[in-house]
Parts: structure tokens; sequence; C-alpha cells
């Protein structure tokens, strides 16, 4: 097995053993059986458990340069705005990714790497997209936004429920429909505001 699929082997394991034993089960240890691997080998991928939760996280929201990913699309900014949020995932599915955000805040001394990647693959990730998104409406005539990075800040928190609730509740999880409730809201409030 080439080390490409060993890694990717490990990565798609995480999810399940998450709902299996929790955070603190997820020991490196548990990973490699779980993955049917020996620790030597899961050692041999990544260097520490911080360095396997960057790597999830990393394919979990692989995003590439915003404007790579949207140079043909003709769309109009609305619709290219509702491809950036996913409703249409199982709230199961962000388990992981919410503790492994819920550790960055807790623990972002003793987890930096961590921490940082939950933001760069997060919100700044989004405030970019969005950003870009603003230029080039503005661009085609769509909109007129003097500072896109103001504005873009401002429809990222338009767009997204608070998460602090779902970081200090751990039993609460909006429902995909709430989550696009608030950001069709979010977006006809920002479009008649921002024109």
């Amino acid at each position: 097995m080439e080390a490409s699929e060993r890694r990717q082997k490990i990565l798609d394991a995480l999810d399940d053993l998450f709902h299996e034993v929790g955070l603190a089960g997820m020991t490196m240890s548990a990973v490699a059986r779980r993955a049917g691997m020996s620790k030597q080998t899961l050692y041999g991928l990544f260097q520490d458990r911080d360095s396997l939760f960057e790597a999830y996280l990393e394919q979990r929201f692989c995003h590439g340069d915003p404007e790579a990913c949207c140079l043909d699309d003709d769309r109009d900014l609305s619709a290219r705005l509702r491809d950036m949020f996913r409703f249409d995932q199982p709230c199961d599915a962000w388990e992981l990714p919410i503790a492994l955000f819920r550790l960055a805040v807790a623990e972002a001394q003793n987890h930096p790497r961590l921490a940082r990647r939950c933001l760069e693959e997060g919100p700044r990730y989004k405030q970019q997209r969005l950003k870009y998104e603003l230029e080039r409406a503005c661009a085609r005539g769509e909109l007129s936004v003097r500072d896109t990075d103001a504005a873009s800040a401002l429809l990222l928190d338009m767009l997204h429920l608070s998460v602090l609730e779902t970081l200090i509740d751990t039993h609460h999880r909006p429902s995909p429909a709430a989550w696009e409730a608030r950001f069709n809201l979010g977006l006809s409030v920002f479009l008649k505001g921002i024109s």
C-alpha cells in the first residue's frame, strides 16, 4: 500500500473512532488499531496527534485558492456564495471538527499549530473567499462596495449562526435547516443594505 493510501485510510478512520471513544480516547495507539496499522506506520506519516488532526482538518476543509475555484463561474453572487456553505451534511458529520475547534479554543497555548489551522481553515479562509467574491461582484457591476475587507467580515458574521453555543454546549447542534435559514436571512439583509 502506498504512503498516500495509508494516510487516507488513517484519516478515514478518525470520524468513526471519535464517535466510539471521544477525543480523549483518540490516542495514536487507538487510531493505529482502528486503521489496521502499526503505531510505527502512523508515526511515519504523522509526527504527533496534533499533526494528525491538522491533516484531518486540511482534508475536511480542503479549499485551495479562492480565485482558482471560481474562474469559470458565471452565476450571480447569491448562487456562488451558497456553494461556500454546506447545508447537505448530517449534523454528526461535524462532531469531530467541532471537538477539534473546542480543543483549539480551550488549549491554544498547548496546541498552537492546531489552533492556527482551525483559524486558517475556518473563518480566515471563508472571509478571504467572501472578499474575493465581493470584489468579483463589484467588477461585474453586481454590487458597489468600497471596503471589501470590512464587508466580507460583516457578511461572514451575518451568514453564520454563532458557533459559541455549539462550542460550549456539547449537545447543541443547529439543524441544517437552521443554518440555511440564517444564511438566507443574512444574505438578504446584507444585499439590501449594501446596495
